[in-house]
């Protein structure tokens, strides 16, 4: 009986969610920003995206809190990029998108929670300053069980910006 008890013990640990192997997203949500003018609707180079707070303000990862990589610094976007593979094919080196700009989060990130936006700032003054706020469903959230608190194929909704001179 105590041989019993203690397969049946196992068992339950052995085979629990905690258990199973994990993919190398874990834990991982992307927010993917579009930025298009809206004349010729390609995608816009050289812009600095940013998070921003309710207030507008920066959103410094402080000791992580936000993000897993990038310690203590604004979070900022960055943009896709091709790699070539051995056998000469190119992709993307992110595979959510494509030339688009991605930040990488935790995925316990929730923005309207607290009232997240997307800053976009054009350094070569091509376009106006943009504000554009967060939802949910912006989110790529990889490999976790918190993408069902969105609910079925509510996130994955990049956030398309067109932005006029």
């Amino acid at each position: 009986m105590k041989k019993f008890i203690l397969l049946i013990f196992i068992s339950a640990f052995g085979f629990s969610q905690e258990g199973l192997p994990h993919c190398g997203y874990d834990f991982t949500t992307y927010l993917v920003a579009n930025p298009i003018d809206s004349a010729t609707k390609k995608i816009i180079n050289d812009l600095q995206i940013t998070l921003v707070d309710a207030q507008g303000n920066d959103v410094v990862n402080t000791n992580n809190e936000f993000s897993l990589i990038h310690k203590d610094k604004t979070l900022t976007f960055a943009k896709n990029y091709r790699v070539t593979l051995a056998n000469d094919e190119e992709r993307w080196f992110y595979n959510i998108c494509e030339d688009q700009y991605l930040l990488q989060l935790k995925a316990n990130f929730i923005p309207e929670e607290k009232g997240y936006s997307v800053k976009i700032e054009d350094p070569l003054k091509r376009y106006p300053t943009t504000l554009v706020p967060v939802f949910n469903s912006n989110l790529y959230v990889l490999c976790t069980t918190k993408v069902k608190s969105f609910g079925p194929k509510m996130t994955n909704n990049m956030i398309t910006i067109e932005m006029s001179k």
